[in-house]
């Protein structure tokens, strides 16, 4: 039963000790839980203040993100296409350039051909000039032999006479005068 007491009495002092702090720290332990409980709520409102403040500044980071890279994307997009119209306008000049160099080079060409012909034809033309001048000079050449020889015939040529006539010829066919070298030999000679 003591057992019972001291429980009985240690519950009463424990209640007693409970009264008196109550009556010496109630009104500050209240006012403390006021206090604590005001400082929770604002410390709550903060958190959620803070944690909006940062969803919504990680949602706007995430639409500039999407921004710029759509952006980014767009220009990217806009470049490509911008250097595939420069290829294709490279690939379409050079074809042209190509065309117009096989024109100018087709038109060369004919203007060659045209021009080896006509030098041909030139070529012939002066060969058969040539030869029919030959072929005069020839003919003059065996009429003057012809009345060198009949005259001969008529006189008795020396041997000096006949060398002069021979060379007369030589020097017809050449195109220049025996008597023109006969005085430059001369001339030579002194």
């Amino acid at each position: 039963m003591e057992d019972i007491k001291k429980n009985d009495t240690s519950v009463s002092e424990v209640d007693n000790v409970d009264q008196i702090r109550e009556i010496l720290f109630g009104s500050q332990t209240r006012a403390l839980n006021d206090k604590f409980e005001k400082i929770e709520q604002s410390i709550k409102s903060v958190h959620d203040e803070m944690r909006n403040k940062f969803e919504q500044t990680q949602n706007d980071i995430d639409e500039r993100m999407n921004n710029e890279v759509e952006n980014i994307t767009k220009k990217i997009k806009n470049i490509v296409a911008q250097q595939q119209d420069d290829v294709a306008d490279i690939k379409d000049n050079s074809i042209k350039i190509e065309k117009r160099l096989q024109n100018s080079m087709e038109i060369m060409e004919e203007e060659l051909n045209t021009k080896r012909e006509q030098l041909q034809k030139q070529q012939i033309e002066m060969r058969n000039t040539l030869r029919s001048q030959m072929d005069t000079l020839q003919d003059e050449l065996l009429s003057v032999l012809d009345a060198k020889l009949s005259d001969t015939n008529e006189v008795k040529l020396s041997r000096d006479d006949a060398a002069e006539i021979l060379m007369e010829a030589a020097m017809a066919m050449k195109g220049t005068k025996i008597n023109s070298q006969l005085s430059l030999s001369n001339q030579d000679s002194n």
